[in-house]
């Protein structure tokens, strides 16, 4: 272990009386190891963007949530994908615009969707939830996954929608998971 000179005895550095040093410096890598995955976990809690059939149904039919507040992206004319967010929660976003929507501007939405021939992508609906399964929220799109944060109570951010084959809609595959 040591050498001993007179009474005293001299341990090599990593060495502890009673221990071998390799569980030391076993220890010390995976205290290194558990430290560097814990900093790489997000610490903002997420929420969903689930499909869920009815919504879809619902604003096809022209409804509008009350104590919700509208969002779209693209165009104002034409969006391409549209949020209503509970008033029980704030958006923070910098891709959503805000749009007062009434039965005219929703009607002319729906009229484009219905009568769009060059796109090839369905619209979806679904709800979204906050990171403790409250819904917070409904959705309308072509784009069926997306990335909901809670970075402070009752702020929600939502990113902008996609498909598993890329960022905007047009593969096949996307159909494939709504389950049909």
């Amino acid at each position: 272990m040591g050498k001993r000179v007179g009474a005293v005895k001299f341990c090599k550095i990593n060495e502890v009386p009673g221990m071998k040093p390799r569980p030391i410096v076993h220890l010390l890598l995976l205290t290194l190891g558990l430290s560097v995955l814990a900093g790489c976990t997000s610490s903002v809690p997420s929420g969903k963007w689930e499909v869920v059939p009815g919504v879809q149904q619902d604003f096809e039919a022209g409804r509008i949530l009350p104590d919700h507040t509208y969002y779209y992206l693209g165009s104002s004319a034409a969006p391409d994908s549209v949020i209503a967010i509970s008033h029980q929660f704030t958006l923070r976003t910098r891709v959503w615009a805000q749009v007062d929507l009434n039965a005219e501007v929703l009607g002319g939405w729906l009229n484009w969707y219905r009568t769009e021939k060059f796109n090839p992508c369905e619209y979806y609906g679904g709800v979204i939830l906050a990171p403790d399964g409250q819904q917070a929220g409904v959705w309308y799109s072509q784009n069926i996954i997306n990335t909901i944060r809670m970075p402070e109570p009752g702020v929600l951010e939502v990113f902008q929608p996609h498909t598993p084959s890329g960022p905007t809609c047009g593969s096949h595959d996307d159909r494939g998971l709504r389950g049909d």
